[in-house]
């Protein structure tokens, strides 16, 4: 198939996504959030382990050559911007990851929603997402779609599908155990989200596409990433994921301000690279002192282009991509 003829075929849909786009920026406008362009040139990436950042070399007038990269997510920019001073802000723009499938759920370049609110935590945030849902709807379709969204704690989950109390397994050796008793071929070396996600990929995902409008919050504390660990529930962090038709759509925190803490996980996902042998990055120093002053705030990273799959019913990201990578590179 043609790119072009990819691109008419796509019409349709296509008229549709600029609409959800539109009434996206609508809803955050009308709550008075500011939209940030955040750089897509990054120096330093981030050092998610599950994440390949794309390389990019930047010239000067002089010919001097910068390493620099694509980015992930402008959620270090966006950060930044809440440390300088500003309130309640929003991106919605171009991401980039490497070593991503072409198709399906997936595609190298991708179209991210983020956003953050000062003095709240994420339960703001699951209603920011309720809300926005039903504000596109109204905007998109001309009318209010009755949702009913469930709200599980990631602990409730695994006692409600497969029985297994979480509490007791929050330690690498405790679900290390639990793999080899369900039978799984797991490695001592592996980490704590590598073996939790083999059981709950296999075993508890696939369940919850009974609940069409779910969001899972409360996850284990080594699975923090940037969020806060609960004072209320301290075996567990304050993040959340979004998932609708059982896609997951939104990864949420209540965020981290702890200068040191923020740190010490940045340098805790280097080692964790190097001894998956994979390319590691200097730590941003500038990021580390924004965490340091960051207000009370949440945040929320959500896929642009599995939102609009779900609108159009489209099984494929290609088919709401004017031109996805399997077309570019075909």
């Amino acid at each position: 198939m043609s790119q072009i003829f990819h691109i008419q075929k796509q019409k349709n849909i296509l008229s549709l996504r600029a609409d959800i786009v539109r009434a996206i920026r609508e809803f955050f406008w009308e709550k008075g959030f500011l939209e940030v362009e955040v750089p897509l040139i990054v120096r330093h990436p981030g050092q998610e382990p599950n994440l390949s950042p794309m390389e990019v070399i930047v010239k000067d007038e002089r010919n001097k050559e910068y390493q620099g990269y694509l980015h992930t997510s402008p959620e270090y920019a966006l950060k930044k911007v809440l440390a300088a001073g500003y309130t309640n802000v929003f991106s919605l723009g171009k991401c980039f990851r490497n070593n991503e499938s072409f198709g399906g759920d997936h595609n190298p370049e991708f179209t991210m929603l983020e956003w953050y609110r000062k003095e709240v935590d994420f339960h703001a945030l699951m209603d920011d997402c309720e809300k926005m849902y039903i504000h596109i709807e109204k905007k998109v379709h001309k009318k209010i779609k009755e949702v009913s969204w469930k709200r599980l704690h990631m602990r409730d989950l695994w006692k409600q599908y497969i029985g297994v109390n979480l509490d007791m397994y929050q330690t690498t050796e405790a679900i290390f155990a639990l793999c080899k008793q369900k039978g799984y071929t797991v490695d001592e070396k592996e980490t704590y989200e590598a073996m939790f996600y083999r059981i709950f990929l296999n075993e508890i995902e696939p369940k919850i596409r009974e609940t069409p409008f779910l969001i899972i919050h409360h996850y284990p504390k080594q699975m923090a990433s940037l969020a806060r660990i609960s004072k209320e529930d301290p075996l567990y962090a304050e993040r959340f994921e979004l998932y609708i038709d059982g896609v997951e759509i939104a990864n949420a925190f209540s965020e981290l301000t702890d200068k040191e803490e923020q740190k010490q996980r940045l340098k805790k996902e280097q080692q964790q690279r190097k001894e998956e042998q994979k390319e590691t990055y200097e730590v941003d120093n500038d990021f580390i002192d924004a965490v340091g002053q960051l207000p009370a705030c949440a945040g929320i990273a959500l896929g642009v282009d599995r939102l609009v799959q779900h609108y159009t019913s489209c099984k494929n990201i290609d088919d709401v991509l004017v031109l996805p990578m399997s077309k570019i590179f075909n």
